[in-house]
Order: structure tokens, then C-alpha cells, then sequence
């Protein structure tokens, strides 16, 4: 081999382009209209409370390095730098970060320690059975924070100067090493026990974190109390209030100083918004019981807003003492930060994350309904036993409610004697997993059949309406509103509530907000007009359906074209100008009768109570949710096959209406919409 050849079969260096950098600068002076309330600002600690470790906005920007300015000659500042490629810190990471602390409280306070993944979601809160697709997260959190590093400038406290370092310091958070078996050490051996330990975490807190930030912050501070609250606003809004109001059972404080230390927006198009964020997290801290009230104290300008918290004895039992000492060099550190991005942006991994995360946290609480709903499922002999309650909550903790839920019905299907211990075990063992991904697939199947009949039934009504012909439905749609025009203005103003509650309804809101009322006040004419049109399409169809015959005498029902079973090519039934006696009998329905009300009420038979085995009375606003009901009761018949159940409800969602003996039951169904529907099903 020659020179050139060698020379030729060295690799060469691989570039990898990571993206363009910026540096978003924030720069906050307290204005003369914030000074008039200068009263209600306090003093404020450099301690992690203040310090952006962690940002409040979900829609991070790669390789963004933020650096808040304290003031305007940049003498002093905090810069977050991510590392090449990535993002800073958000709501999951500092979610991690809490776990992580609580560890290490566990550990008494060493900031060198040792633990696993499985660990930090265990106290995150994450159930186990969720645990898997969780690992890679956490895997990316940790390396997210140990490769983040900050800029102190001027602005990290030392407890042994006992102020303000005169320096630039950078540090991270902490640093991990992912250890495997093959590279442990001698000492470390102890930490696979377990043959199930693949790995091991060694996590090292950073001594500028450890000594001047983490002793004077968050682990002051119930960690689970922190985790449990659903946004990183509340968690904030939290610890800032009982810092300022130390053991006072009263704080009268600035919003918009508020605002700014969480942080959040501050902006004039901004600042209303950021109100209401607090506003909302004030009531949730209500709700948890961490408040006893709070008040809003709208006077002026928004900039003049206050808020008022009160608190009672018990608030300063559960709260520990921290922040004792109030330090001076930062009386008026205001830094700030968007909550959310613009509307119509993308939902980003993170925040999909947080959501999911949202859900499991819910699936692992217990509640007295969870409970109860699990001993409703268990054999009636689990009530008796003292250690149940709270053998079941301790399993919803631990494997989270849907997979308890499905292990109750797995056990109720099996005759057990030893409830208590064959629940603990199947739990354990996962006895239930074929069985829950059983009926898992028979929900989604029943779903699916469910959106099926909605799309046939809306296509029905559609037909049945004459809603394709768009000039005659604008044509109508103008003619009832002129008739709207007419009326008197009482009559208008109560179709226009009606209007406007029906839009709020359709929004998903329980309060307009002042955007949707501007945007309702643009589209009014046109919302009128819909809702007359469709009142109107209503009223005909149900005018149409008080002419048909009795029930009894009814002899045609237009089907359409129905598909049964999961072979749309091959099970196809076409029921279409028939007697209703045929289709039931092309559905092996024996013994058809249609009982008048009065009939069955003056018959000599008497229907014993245990007979009945479904007698519900509901009101629906939709088909598909009474048919959801409707599904559930049929398949508790066994004697009814599934196809048969398909028909059946098939049936009431174009005739509204069935009655007859199958199975050895009898069956009486009517829905109507917006008013009482009934399901009622009697052993013959």
C-alpha cells in the first residue's frame, strides 16, 4: 500500500449540522405605572424559586439560548445555554428534577447517589404498568439536564459569602453516568441485587446547585405536593406565596409582580391573559385545600391588578419553615417569559408528553368512586374483608385504575375463594393481561360499529332532509330569519341566548370569553340562521314521525344498506320496503308483541324484581351515546348472539324504537332525543 492509499483510508472528520443558534435577550425595568404600586411589591431571594431553571413555555425552539437581564446595563443576568441541537429545560424536565430531589432527600441529602428509572417515575407518579414507555423520556430528560448549562452573572447567592458571588460562574445542573453491570465497580455491586437491574444511575448534584440554590428551594417542599399540581404555573404561583406571606394568614400582592417571577407574558396584549392564568391556578389551589380563598381586586389599568390570599392555622401546620432569610440585592428582579405560544401552533413532543403524563397521573389517584366502582366489579364477599379499601388503593397506585379495574372483572368471572390473595397475585403476576387485551378489542370493535351507525344515520337524515339542494336550503334558511326579523324583540333576544349558548356549548366552554363573544357578534346572522334551519328539520321530522301509524300497525321501514361483521365484502343485508314482523323473523326474534303502556300496566302478570335485568331511564341528547348503553346492556344477555345485538341496535337507530322477546328476555327500547330514553329488559 502506497502513501496516497493510506493516506486515502484514514477517516475523515464528520460534520454534523445542528442548526443556526440565537440568543433571546429579556429585558425588564419596573415602569412609573408598576412604581405607583410599588407598596405591593416585595422583596425578592436569588434562590430557585426566581431563577428561570426550568421554562414555562411549550414551544421551544432548538439551540435558543435565553439570557434574562436584571438590569439595564447588563451588569448582572442568568443565561441558559442547551447543548448543540437540543432545547432547554421545560415542564417535563423539572418534573424529573423534583423526583430526583425527593431521591435524593431519601438518601439523606447525599448529592452523590445512585438509582434506577424505574425510581424517578415511581416518584413522579407514573404507574408501573406504564413504566416502558416512559424509559426512553427519562433517558433524554436527564441528559437534557446534565448538559444544560448556566450563566451566572453577578446573580448567584452563596450561603458561605452570605451574598451575591462578584463573578461569572458556569455550572449544570448535575452530572449522570449510566452504569451496566459489566462496568460497575466493586462497591457498586450492591445495586444489581436485583438479576432484573440491567442498570444503574450515578447522579452528581453540582455543588453551586447543591450548596446556594437546592438547600434553599424545592427541598423545602412536599415533592409529591408539587408533582400533583397540573401546571407548572400553580407550582410556582405555590411556592411564591407562601415564601411572601412567610406565616401570615393574609398576602395583598401585585399581579403583575406575580407575572413576572413565575414567569409569564407581561405585555399589553399579553397581560390580560396572564391574569387569567393566575386566576385559574388560584383556583386550583383552592381545590387542593392549599388556599383558603383568594380575591381578585380589579381597579384601573390591568397593570393595577391585585390579588389577595387568605390562609388559615392548618396552612401554616403543613407548611415547613424555609426562606428564612430575606436578602436585599435583588429588590426588584422582574424577569419574564411567554406561558404559551401562538394560537394554531403545532402541540409539541413535550407538551404531548405532559398530557400523557396528565392522564397516567389521574389513572394512578384513587378516589372513594374508584374504589367503590372496583368493589361494585369484586364478589360481593370482598366488601367484608377490613384490609380491602386499602389493599385496592394501594393497587391503583401501584398499577393505575384501568389495569385494576380489568383484574376485578378477570377475578369476578373466576370462582375464588381467597379474594384478597388471588387479586394481590393476579395483579402481580398479570393473570388479567389476555383478558383485559380481550375486551380492550371488543370496546374498540363496538366503537367502531357505533361511528358506523352514526354515519349511516346521518346520511339517512340527510336524504330525508333534502339538504343537498343548496340554493333551496339557503332559500329557507332566509325565509326563517326574516320571520325571525318579525318577531318581538323579547322573542329575538330568547332565540339569540339560545343561539349564543349553544356556540358557547360547541366551543367547550362553560364562560365566554370576551374573543368569543366578538367572534359571535361577526357570525351572528349566520349562526341564527343555522340554528332556525336545523330547529326547523327538527320540527318537520318529528311532525313526520307523529304521522306514521301505530306502532302496531307499522309495515315498512326503509333500512338502507346494512353491514354487519368485519367482512364488509361478504356480510351484507339489504332490508328495505318490508313488514317489521319479516325483519324480525329474518332476525330469529320469536314471540313479537307490542304492549301499550296501559296494557302492560292492567296485565295480571306480575314482574318479579329479580326478573328485571335492565330497567334504565336516561335522558340523551345523541343516539350514539344511548346506543353506547344500549351495547353494554345487550351484552350482558348471553343467550343473544353478537350479530343479533348488532341488529337490534341497528334497528333503533333508524326506527328509534323495539320491542319483542329474544333470547328468553324481553326487550323494550326507545330513544328519543333530548327527553327520557329507555332501556328495559325482563327474564321470561
Amino acid at each position: 500500500m502506497n502513501k496516497k492509499q493510506e493516506i486515502s483510508n484514514i477517516p475523515k472528520n464528520e460534520i454534523i449540522d445542528t442548526g443556526p443558534s440565537e440568543i433571546v435577550e429579556k429585558f425588564l425595568d419596573v415602569s412609573e405605572v408598576e412604581n405607583e404600586k410599588q407598596h405591593s411589591l416585595v422583596r425578592i431571594d436569588i434562590n430557585v424559586i426566581e431563577y428561570p431553571l426550568f421554562t414555562k413555555n411549550p414551544r421551544r425552539k432548538k439551540n435558543q439560548i435565553i439570557r434574562y437581564f436584571f438590569n439595564r446595563d447588563k451588569e448582572a443576568y442568568i443565561q441558559v445555554n442547551p447543548t448543540s441541537g437540543d432545547f432547554i429545560p421545560g415542564e417535563f424536565e423539572e418534573r424529573v428534577f423534583i423526583a430526583i430531589l425527593k431521591i435524593m432527600r431519601d438518601k439523606k441529602y447525599n448529592n452523590e447517589f445512585y438509582t434506577r428509572p424505574s425510581e424517578i417515575l415511581y416518584n413522579m407518579g407514573i404507574p408501573q404498568t406504564s413504566y416502558k414507555s416512559f424509559y426512553k423520556k427519562i433517558t433524554l430528560a436527564l441528559q437534557r439536564l446534565s448538559q444544560t448549562s448556566y450563566t451566572f452573572k453577578n446573580s448567584l447567592y452563596s450561603n458561605k459569602m452570605k451574598g451575591i458571588i462578584d463573578d461569572k460562574i458556569n455550572t449544570n445542573i448535575m452530572n449522570i453516568r449510566i452504569i451496566t453491570l459489566n462496568q460497575a465497580e466493586k462497591d457498586e455491586m450492591e445495586y444489581f441485587q436485583d438479576k432484573r437491574t440491567k442498570e444503574v444511575i450515578k447522579i452528581s448534584i453540582s455543588n453551586y446547585f447543591y450548596d446556594n440554590i437546592i438547600r434553599k428551594g424545592y427541598l423545602v417542599y412536599d415533592s409529591q405536593l408539587l408533582l400533583n399540581m397540573d401546571s407548572p404555573i400553580t407550582r410556582a404561583l405555590y411556592m411564591l406565596v407562601n415564601k411572601l406571606r412567610f406565616n401570615k394568614f393574609h398576602l395583598r400582592v401585585l399581579a403583575l409582580s406575580l407575572i413576572k417571577k413565575i414567569p409569564l407574558s407581561d405585555d399589553a396584549k399579553s397581560l390580560g391573559r396572564s391574569i387569567k392564568s393566575l386566576e385559574k391556578s388560584c383556583r386550583q389551589l383552592k381545590e387542593m385545600d392549599l388556599i383558603s380563598d383568594f380575591n381578585v381586586i380589579k381597579q384601573g389599568k390591568l397593570v393595577q391588578t391585585e390579588i389577595e390570599f387568605f390562609f388559615e392555622e392548618k396552612h401554616n401546620a403543613i407548611k415547613q419553615s424555609f426562606f428564612y432569610d430575606d436578602k436585599n440585592h435583588f429588590d426588584n428582579l422582574l424577569i419574564t417569559y411567554t406561558d404559551k405560544g401562538e394560537e394554531g401552533e403545532i402541540i409539541t413532543e413535550s407538551e404531548e408528553t405532559l398530557i400523557e403524563i396528565q392522564k397516567e397521573r389521574e389513572n394512578v389517584t384513587p378516589t372513594e368512586n374508584k374504589i367503590s366502582e372496583i368493589f361494585e366489579i369484586l364478589p360481593p364477599r370482598a366488601k367484608e374483608l377490613k384490609t380491602m379499601p386499602g389493599t385496592i388503593k394501594d393497587a391503583i397506585r401501584q398499577y393505575g385504575f384501568e389495569y385494576v379495574k380489568y383484574t376485578a372483572e378477570y377475578l369476578s368471572k373466576n370462582k375464588v375463594t381467597k379474594i384478597r390473595s388471588y387479586f394481590i397475585q393476579a395483579l402481580e403476576k398479570g393473570w388479567a393481561e389476555q383478558f383485559m387485551a380481550i375486551e380492550k378489542d371488543k370496546s374498540k370493535k363496538k366503537k367502531e360499529q357505533l361511528t358506523l351507525n352514526t354515519m349511516e344515520m346521518q346520511k339517512n337524515d340527510n336524504n330525508i332532509l333534502n339538504i343537498d339542494n343548496s340554493s333551496e336550503v339557503k332559500e329557507r334558511k332566509n325565509k326563517l330569519y326574516n320571520e325571525y326579523k318579525s318577531l318581538s324583540e323579547e322573542e329575538q333576544e330568547k332565540i339569540t341566548k339560545e343561539v349564543f349558548d349553544d356556540y358557547i356549548k360547541m366551543s367547550g366552554q362553560v364562560v365566554a370569553n370576551p374573543v368569543q363573544k366578538m367572534a359571535f357578534q361577526r357570525a351572528k346572522e349566520t349562526l341564527i340562521k343555522e340554528y332556525l334551519y336545523k330547529r326547523d328539520a327538527e320540527e318537520i321530522k318529528e311532525t313526520s314521525k307523529n304521522l306514521e301509524k301505530d306502532k302496531k300497525d307499522m309495515k315498512e321501514i326503509h333500512m338502507g344498506t346494512l353491514i354487519f361483521g368485519d367482512d364488509f365484502s361478504k356480510n351484507k343485508e339489504v332490508i328495505e320496503e318490508k313488514n317489521v314482523e319479516d325483519i324480525y323473523k329474518d332476525m330469529q326474534i320469536e314471540d313479537i308483541t307490542f304492549v301499550d303502556e296501559i296494557e302492560e300496566e292492567n296485565s295480571d302478570k306480575k314482574i318479579k324484581k329479580s326478573d328485571i335485568i335492565y330497567d334504565m331511564k336516561k335522558v340523551y341528547n345523541e343516539i350514539s351515546l344511548f346506543q353506547m348503553e344500549l351495547l353494554d346492556a345487550l351484552e350482558s344477555l348471553k343467550t343473544i348472539e353478537q350479530e343479533t345485538q348488532d341488529k337490534i341496535v341497528r334497528i333503533v337507530g333508524i326506527s328509534k324504537h323495539f320491542e319483542a322477546t329474544v333470547g328468553g328476555y324481553y326487550i323494550k327500547i326507545e330513544y328519543v332525543k333530548d327527553k327520557e330514553s329507555t332501556i328495559k329488559i325482563v327474564k321470561k
